[in-house]
């Protein structure tokens, strides 16, 4: 996954998934690995950080 390569509904879907696996919720959502390049990626890009 490169979250240069995701739509902000595919970005808010990850971060949905990581919250819910946390809360254990559901299971397994993006791994550690997709989850600190989404985080990269969120915090060097307002815009997308917004539109997610």
């Amino acid at each position: 996954m490169r979250p240069a390569d995701l739509t902000s509904v595919e970005i808010a879907d990850q971060l949905h998934a990581a919250y819910q696996e946390d809360r254990r919720l559901a299971p397994a959502g993006p791994d550690e690995e997709e989850r600190l390049a989404l985080a990269d990626y969120l915090g060097g890009h307002k815009e997308a950080r917004a539109e997610a």
